[in-house]
């Protein structure tokens, strides 16, 4: 179960950084200004967070709840008729 989490973790991890390279200039180092100030950091992705809950809270939990359960049909479905030996 834990490698399951930690895939997930990596593979959202890895979209939410191709996402703000497509939308921060490339000459920006946003994970240095998070380092270096990461109250104000914290506290932006916070509002933010709220924000697209507000405005997106239904089709985000729809897109997340969807993910998840083709995930767990993957791999309960790989687990019950996998390849065994």
């Amino acid at each position: 179960m834990e490698d399951f989490v930690d895939e997930g973790l990596n593979k959202a991890g890895g979209a939410v950084e191709d996402i703000l390279d497509e939308l921060l200039p490339e000459d920006l180092e946003w994970e240095r200004l998070v380092r270096s100030y990461p109250v104000p950091a914290l506290a932006l992705a916070i509002a933010g967070g709220f924000y697209l809950g507000l405005r997106h809270g239904p089709t985000i939990l729809t897109a997340a709840a969807t993910f998840v359960a083709g995930e767990i049909s993957r791999q309960v479905g790989g687990g019950l008729f996998g390849q065994r030996g």
